[in-house]
Order: C-alpha cells, then structure tokens, then sequence
C-alpha cells in the first residue's frame, strides 16, 4: 500500500494494484515436490498437445467441419470459465491465511479478463459458420460435459491449489500451447479477419503469464506436504479429461453442424 505525505496509507488505483499483484508472482525456483510434478505430468501435458485436431490442422487438410463441431462442444467450458474462477475466489481469505490475500486479487483480476472471452469466442465461431444462438444453446457431448462437470467439482470441493491447478495451470497453459500450434493454418485461412482470430491469438501470445502465475499461486496456497499429491491428482484428471473431449468431439458426427 502506498503511504501519502501525511503518513496515510493510501490504496493504490485498480491498474496500479493489479500490476503490483503481477510483479508479485514472478516466478521463483520450484521446490522439489513442484519440480518433481512437472516432470511426472509432461506425458499427460503432451498427450493433449497430440490430439488429432491438432496434428490434422498443423499439416492439413483443414479439418473446418470438426473444428465447428468442437467450438460447439466446448463452448461451455470457456463460458463457465470465470464462474469456475469465482467459485474458489470465495474460499480465499484477506490476509488471514498466507497466500490467500494475493490468490484474491489476481482471481478477482482475472475474473474480469476471462469475461470477455465467450465473446471473442462466439466471433470465431462465427467466422466457423456458427450461429450465436445455436452456440448458446448447443449441448455437448458427453466427454466435454465430463470435462465441464469435473472442473465445477474440484473448484467446490477441492482446495485453492488444487482449482488453480486443474483450471488455470492445466487447462490455461496447455491452450496456450496448442493455439500456438494452430494459430498459423487459422490465418491463412481466415487472413485479416482480427474478430474471427482474436480468441486464437490472445491465447496463443498474450496468455503466457496466467499458467505461470497460477503456477506460483499453487505453491502459495498449498498447505502441506499431504496436499501435493493431490494437486498433481487434480492437474492430471484435468488434463486427461481434455484430451478425451477433444478427441471425442472430433470423432462425433452424429449431430449436424448447420453453415449459417
């Protein structure tokens, strides 16, 4: 907090504050345990990264029908998302607990960020031919309701490290490398068009900073050793869960994809 000239205490501006709450979790060397998770979970971590939507998009043909059937899927999982966020932004603390104070403010910072997202989101699929009211309404399959349902589950019945987990370390850092994967082939198909990418693109370059910082917020927020385990339980469901949608989604041609 700043202190005025009079010796007051003053509380810094919403942009200000965030910033210091950024500057705040810069990362720092992982103790053994966290190293140690990285290291067991990169199998899970690069099985995502290996879906087959991927790899068919990066080296073609364009796989447009499976990718309006997947921004229909899941579509529910990136609007919950802020919800996801504000339900373990309720189990925080003002300072009573060590770390709470801090995971507060960035939840309630990031909040605001990740409410913008259905928007852009709902733009891309409709550079996709999708319409809003059919990607409203659209209901998933049953892999991605999985997916969807598990993250409500441990973000209300998990600890805070294990939400930041499952959530914005899992599910936000390895979006934030396969959209980098993708991001080139969606260009040249769709050029120009920044309301069609701007999903694509602020995942693929400009979200970097969120798993990192959850990342620093799991170590922050874990309260002992009994919990590490379940943290590194909580991030490898999340991640399993996701490969299975995307896959599952890809395959499902029972349900029509309607080109408005």
């Amino acid at each position: 907090m700043a202190t005025t000239a009079g010796g007051h205490s003053q509380v810094p501006s919403r942009t200000r504050h965030h910033r210091m709450v950024k500057n705040e979790l810069t990362e720092t060397p992982h103790p053994a345990w966290a190293r140690s998770m990285v290291d067991s979970l990169r199998p899970d971590w690069t099985a995502v990264l290996e879906a087959k939507i991927f790899t068919e998009t990066v080296h073609g043909p364009f796989p447009e029908e499976a990718w309006r059937r997947i921004l229909l899927d899941f579509f529910c999982v990136v609007e919950a998302f802020p919800k996801y966020m504000g339900v373990y932004l309720a189990k925080t603390t003002f300072g009573q607990v060590p770390g709470d104070h801090l995971a507060r403010d960035w939840l309630i910072g990031n909040i605001r960020t990740e409410a913008l997202h259905a928007q852009w989101y709902a733009d891309w699929a409709a550079a996709l031919g999708i319409g809003f009211d059919e990607l409203v309404s659209h209901r998933p399959c049953p892999e991605v309701g999985a997916l969807y349902e598990y993250l409500w589950s441990v973000c209300y019945r998990g600890g805070l490290a294990e939400a930041f987990g499952a959530v914005n370390y899992a599910i936000e850092g390895v979006t934030g490398e396969w959209t980098r994967l993708v991001l080139p082939a969606f260009r040249d198909r769709y050029g120009d068009d920044a309301a069609a990418l701007r999903w694509l693109t602020e995942h693929a370059e400009y979200d970097d900073a969120h798993p990192r910082e959850a990342f620093e917020l799991i170590k922050l927020t874990v309260r002992d050793g009994a919990e590490h385990a379940k943290v590194e339980s909580a991030v490898r469901r999340s991640l399993e869960l996701f490969r299975r949608a995307f896959d599952a989604s890809y395959e499902n041609r029972a349900f029509p994809v309607n080109i408005t």
